[in-house]
């Protein structure tokens, strides 16, 4: 079972479409098991499934101890292949809890991905992470076995590249097999500060996915009809650029559990 965190310290990358898409590819192409975690008080990803606090335990609840003890009992079933645990406005009390007394529990979210491979039920988990180290983000880096790092080309995301690194560092202490995935270069169009920040950033110490995700307005669309990209403009330039990056970070083959 791979488990990944989509993360970045600004907000506007791209984080949560990355999730919605690759999770729909991983689903419907690649007949994957994925859970998807919505770590983002703002809910954007719990509100495009659907789903709400209502339907049941969310992460803030994970966090907190008070969850149904069973993973399979919290998460809310999309597809036959595709799950989510949603996000609450809660996080928001949660971080301030933690500011305070240090009450949120980031080991929860370990525990709680633990028990899934144990019962080798899931084959990917991605969670969407909210831009800075909130006591959530920071639960799912203590999870994950990797970190995407969606990016724009513009000054601020190169200057940033240095502390958002330095930030996965500091959790390997307690999560020692914690690494950089890749960094994803979102919403690329031909220009000339484009062009030189890539160059820029691909001379960096960091890796750095081949595959880039092209901008397209089919991408803004897609979220207004509740829908991945990838299937909601199938010949999109964005749609076909997800599922290269599918290709790049999960491999070709497509048999079921073969992740």
């Amino acid at each position: 079972m791979r488990t990944i965190a989509v993360l970045n310290m600004k907000g506007g990358v791209g984080k949560t479409t990355t999730v919605i898409n690759l999770a729909h590819i991983l689903a419907n192409d690649y007949r994957r098991r994925v859970v998807v975690v919505d770590c983002d008080p703002q809910c954007n990803l719990t509100s495009f499934y659907g789903a709400s606090e209502a339907d049941g335990p969310t992460v803030a609840d994970v966090l907190r101890g008070t969850h149904e003890p069973y993973w399979a009992d919290n998460v809310i079933e999309v597809t036959p292949w595709l799950s989510i645990l949603p996000a609450s406005t809660q996080l928001w009390q949660l971080d301030l809890a933690a500011i305070k007394a240090g009450q949120s529990n980031i080991t929860a979210l370990r525990g709680f991905v633990q028990a899934m491979e144990e019962d080798q039920e899931i084959d990917v988990v991605l969670f969407d992470c909210p831009p800075g180290f909130t006591a959530a983000s920071t639960a799912a880096l203590m999870a994950a076995q990797e970190v995407i790092i969606p990016v724009l080309m513009d000054g601020f995301s190169i200057e940033g590249m240095a502390e958002m690194l330095a930030q996965v560092s500091s959790i390997r202490s307690s999560n020692p097999g914690l690494k950089v995935g890749g960094v994803l270069i979102n919403q690329w169009h031909r220009s000339v500060p484009v062009i030189q920040a890539e160059k820029v950033l691909r001379a960096m110490p960091v890796p750095v996915y081949t595959q880039t995700i092209r901008r397209s307005d089919k991408v803004l669309e897609s979220t207004m009809v509740k829908e991945a990209v990838a299937d909601y403009s199938v010949t999109s330039s964005a749609a076909r650029d997800y599922r290269l990056l599918a290709q790049e970070i999960f491999g070709e083959g497509k048999q079921h559990g073969q992740v």
